[in-house]
């Protein structure tokens, strides 16, 4: 059954409160101040709190808020009561600071019983939701998982099998030119070509093969890859592209490093596509209890109540998803893009 603390210094209210909720089979605490409340609520993790708005040592509203606040009581629902008839303003300031439903005295033991089971039926729902919602970062984290594990065989795949048979090709074609010396100009001159090619394709291969899975991300950490990957950007797109690490990497999980990699890969993609920028910035910052790194351009910009959720967006929302973290884009037409990453560290 339900478990219910009530929150009133009223004794007469008290003793209503039991009969009713009491008979219904709930499981009751009593609580007469806000100190009380805060200890029941930490003991006994109640399921909703019934909370007079006045108390003798704080308001209901400040301890609503506080409550809501703490990430240990998600789920649990408060219902405010107050002694006097209220303006839909001052309900509307109580459920800013997190309440679920409000009520006024007197009322019907009915009402309060429609109110509580209502506030049970949501409870039920957003639990449901909740679940559904850790099984999809459970399944997101697996995917990524799958996905950088395929690259790194892929990008290995790549640079031995492919990589070797391109330079045994140049091997034997620089050969040939060295030993072949009596034929005509133009056949010298193809095979020149052929070299030339050849060791186009050793450095194409090179670059998808680190593009699938850079080495260094492995040897070298996260900053030497972001660093490359701003060097790679700006030789590529003629775009100035810097990095500004102000965080030393090396107590981040190699899951957490793949994912803000690909994160910075797939925004700079979507930066030499769509904004026309001229200038990028990336920065790591980080402290105890979190992560941030953001990637800013000074491109053309767009309207955030137009944004089109592209596959480019999906992909890093469904990363950031992955590892718990917090992507959002914040721009301006004209003014540039800013896409930021927050992620809890344990």
């Amino acid at each position: 059954m339900a478990r219910i603390l009530v929150v009133d210094d009223d004794p007469v209210i008290i003793q209503l409160y039991k009969v009713i909720l009491r008979k219904q089979g709930f499981e009751l605490a009593i609580a007469e101040t806000g100190a009380q409340m805060l200890a029941a609520v930490a003991k006994q993790k109640p399921d909703i709190i019934i909370l007079d708005v006045v108390l003798p040592d704080d308001t209901g509203l400040d301890l609503c808020a506080q409550i809501k606040r703490n990430p240990e009581y998600v789920g649990v629902k408060i219902i405010l009561v107050s002694g006097m008839e209220i303006s839909p303003a001052q309900v509307a300031e109580g459920i800013e600071t997190g309440a679920d439903d409000y009520l006024t005295k007197p009322f019907d033991p009915k009402e309060l019983l429609a109110r509580i089971n209502n506030c049970l039926k949501l409870k039920v729902v957003e639990e449901e939701l909740r679940n559904k919602n850790a099984e999809l970062k459970e399944l997101a984290n697996h995917l990524e998982t799958v996905r950088e594990e395929e690259r790194k065989s892929l990008a290995r795949e790549v640079q031995e099998e492919l990589g070797q048979l391109a330079a045994a090709l140049k091997m034997d074609v620089d050969w040939l030119s060295l030993n072949l010396i009596d034929i005509p100009e133009i056949q010298q001159n193809r095979m020149a070509h052929a070299s030339a090619t050849a060791k186009i394709i050793i450095q194409t291969i090179r670059k998808i093969a680190s593009s699938l899975r850079p080495s260094m991300l492995d040897e070298l950490g996260l900053n030497a890859s972001i660093e490359w990957l701003c060097k790679e950007f700006t030789n590529t797109y003629n775009i100035p592209c810097r990095f500004d690490p102000a965080y030393d990497d090396d107590g981040l999980s190699i899951q957490l490093k793949n994912v803000f990699f690909r994160i910075c890969q797939e925004a700079l993609r979507n930066i030499a596509q769509h904004a026309a920028a001229t200038r990028v910035k990336i920065s790591v910052e980080a402290n105890e209890k979190e992560v941030l790194i953001d990637i800013t351009d000074n491109g053309k910009g767009f309207d955030e109540s137009q944004q089109k959720n592209t596959m480019g967006l999906i992909a890093m929302r469904e990363r950031a998803l992955a590892i718990n973290g917090n992507l959002t884009i914040k721009s301006r037409l004209g003014e540039g893009t800013t896409i930021s990453v927050v992620v809890k560290l344990n």
